[in-house]
C-alpha cells in the first residue's frame, strides 16, 4: 500500500527544512570575537613587562592584518567562504582575542602612557 503525501505537505516540509538551514547558517555567522575569550586566558599578559606586551600586541596586529587579507582573498573565489571559515576564521578569532587581552594589559600597566618630561632637562 503506497502512502500518498499531498503536495502542500511536501512543500511545507521543504520550507521548514530551508528555514532551519537558514537559521543554522545565521547562527554561525553571528559568532563574533567574544567567542575568542573562551580561548585566550585573559590574565595571560598581566604579569609580563611592557616591552613583552607591546611586542606581542604588535605581532598580533600584524597577524590579524595578514589573516584578514587571506580571508578576503579566499572569499573572492567561488566557494571561498567555506575555505575562509574552515582555514582562517578560528585563528582570526583567537588572534583578535589575544590582541584585546594584550591591549587590556597595556592599559592596566600604562605601557602606552607618554613619558613625563624629565625635570632636569629644562631648556
Amino acid at each position: 500500500m503506497a502512502v500518498h503525501v499531498s503536495y502542500s505537505f511536501r512543500r511545507a516540509i521543504s520550507l521548514t527544512a530551508i528555514a532551519i538551514l537558514g537559521v543554522a547558517c545565521a547562527a554561525c555567522s553571528g559568532i563574533g570575537d567574544p567567542a575568542g575569550y573562551s580561548i585566550v586566558t585573559q590574565d595571560a599578559f598581566d604579569f609580563k613587562t611592557c616591552p613583552e606586551i607591546v611586542g606581542t600586541r604588535s605581532g598580533m596586529a600584524a597577524r590579524e592584518k595578514e589573516l584578514t587579507e587571506l580571508i578576503a582573498k579566499a572569499e573572492s573565489a567561488p566557494g571561498g567562504i567555506i575555505v575562509s571559515y574552515t582555514a582562517y576564521r578560528s585563528e582570526l578569532t583567537s588572534v583578535r582575542a589575544q590582541k584585546d587581552a594584550s591591549e587590556r594589559a597595556a592599559r592596566m600597566h600604562n605601557c602606552d602612557a607618554p613619558k613625563k618630561p624629565d625635570a632636569s632637562k629644562k631648556p
